[in-house]
C-alpha cells in the first residue's frame, strides 16, 4: 500500500475532499496526554482527512431564519459522514495488513487536559486527546489561522476532520503554513463572544515549524458556541427574556461552560427539537463566516462562487434585557394587564 494508493482510494471512492499524511517523528514533542503514540505506540503515520462544510449551510444563521442546516449538514451531521470515511478508509488500511486506530472529532472535546494524576508504573495518561487541527497542520493539509480555525487552500475554514494512526509507513506531505490566513483579523471584529483575542497569541513548534494564532477564550467561545450568548441566540433569548449574561464580563473556563451549556440544554424547546445534545448555536459568525468571506473576496482559496456570501454586517439581538425586576415583579405576566394574561394575543409579557 502507497500512499498515492490510499489516497486515491479515500478521494475518489470514500469521497474525502483532501487528505494529508505525516510521519510520527513530527510529534516527538507532543505532550503525552495529547501524543499519538500515546494511543498507538507503534504508530508510524499520522492520517488527516477533511470533508468540506457546505457554504450554504450558514445562509440560515447569517439571514437569523434557518438554524437545523448548520447542525445537520455542517456540523453533527457531517461529523458522522466524518466518522463513516474514517471506518472506509480503516477497512482499506487494515485489508493491507496494517493497523488502522482512529482518532475521532469526539476525542477531542474536552480542552481541560487529563483527569486526574498520571498512573505509576509508567502506565500510559488518560483521557489522551490527540488535537485534529494541530493533526493536520503537520500533514500539510493546511494552516491554523488567527482564529484558531484549520484553514486549507481549497475551502478556508469550511471542513471537518478525521484522523488515522496506522503502522504503515508512508511517504509523507510537507507541512505548508503562512500562505491564506493574512491577519485581516476579520474573525476578531465579528465574534459576538469576543472570544478572538486581537493581539495575544500563542505559539506552537512542531514539525520544524512555528506559527502562531490568538489565545483564545475557551470559555466565553463555549457559550457562544451553546447559545447562550444573547447577542445571537434568540432560543436563548425567548426561553429566558430576563437573563444578562454579557460575554464580556465572563470569566468561565472551557469546562465550566459546557456544563452550563448542557444543564440548560433540556429548558430550551427550540435546541432539544434540534438535537438530542448540545449543539452548534452560534454559527461561527466570527471564526467561519467572516473569514470565509474574506478570503473568497480576495481569491487566497480555491473553491471560489458566482456571488459573495453576504456584504451585510452581522446581525446582533440587544444584549440587555428589555424588562427587569421593577417592571415585572417577578411575574411572569402582568396581573393587572388582561393584554398579557395566558392565552391572549399579547401573552408574551416580554
Amino acid at each position: 500500500m502507497t500512499s498515492q494508493e490510499l489516497k486515491d482510494f479515500a478521494k475518489n471512492v470514500v469521497g474525502v475532499d483532501a487528505i494529508g499524511i505525516a510521519p510520527i517523528e513530527r510529534f516527538v514533542t507532543a505532550p503525552e496526554y495529547m501524543n499519538p503514540k500515546t494511543v498507538f505506540p507503534e504508530a508510524k503515520s499520522v492520517i488527516v482527512f477533511a470533508r468540506r462544510i457546505l457554504r450554504g449551510c450558514y445562509r440560515g444563521i447569517e439571514q437569523g431564519t434557518h438554524w437545523p442546516s448548520y447542525q445537520v449538514f455542517a456540523y453533527s451531521g457531517l461529523t458522522k459522514l466524518v466518522h463513516q470515511a474514517n471506518y472506509r478508509i480503516g477497512r482499506f488500511i487494515e485489508d493491507h495488513g496494517y493497523m488502522s486506530v482512529a482518532c475521532p472529532p469526539a476525542a477531542t472535546l474536552k480542552e481541560a487536559g487529563p483527569r486526574g494524576p498520571v498512573p505509576e508504573g509508567g502506565k500510559y495518561p488518560r483521557d489522551v486527546n490527540v488535537s485534529l487541527r494541530i493533526a493536520a497542520v503537520m500533514a500539510g493539509l493546511g494552516e491554523m489561522g488567527w482564529s484558531k480555525v484549520l484553514l486549507t487552500p481549497e475551502f478556508g475554514p469550511r471542513q471537518r476532520l478525521g484522523l488515522i494512526l496506522t503502522d504503515a509507513e508512508l511517504e509523507p506531505d510537507p507541512i505548508q503554513i503562512d500562505r491564506i490566513c493574512d491577519r485581516c483579523k476579520l474573525c476578531v471584529k465579528d465574534c459576538p463572544a469576543n472570544a478572538i483575542d486581537k493581539e495575544k497569541c500563542n505559539t506552537f513548534h512542531a514539525g520544524g515549524v512555528t506559527w502562531q494564532c490568538n489565545d483564545l477564550k475557551l470559555g466565553k467561545c463555549k457559550l457562544t458556541h451553546f447559545g447562550l450568548n444573547r447577542n445571537t441566540s434568540p432560543h436563548f433569548v425567548k426561553a429566558f427574556p430576563g437573563i444578562y449574561l454579557p460575554m464580556e464580563e465572563q470569566g468561565i473556563t472551557w469546562v465550566e461552560g459546557w456544563n452550563f451549556g448542557h444543564s440548560l440544554f433540556n429548558a430550551v424547546p427550540t435546541w432539544k427539537a434540534f438535537s438530542a445534545y448540545p449543539i452548534a448555536i452560534c454559527g461561527a459568525r466570527g471564526c467561519i463566516i467572516s473569514c470565509m468571506n474574506h478570503l473568497e473576496k480576495r481569491k487566497r482559496i480555491g473553491n471560489i462562487f458566482r456571488r459573495d456570501f453576504t456584504n451585510e454586517k452581522p446581525w446582533r439581538i440587544p444584549e440587555k434585557p428589555p424588562a427587569y425586576h421593577d417592571d415585572h415583579h417577578g411575574f411572569v405576566y402582568d396581573p393587572e394587564n388582561p393584554d398579557s394574561r395566558p392565552g391572549s394575543v399579547k401573552s408574551d409579557w416580554y
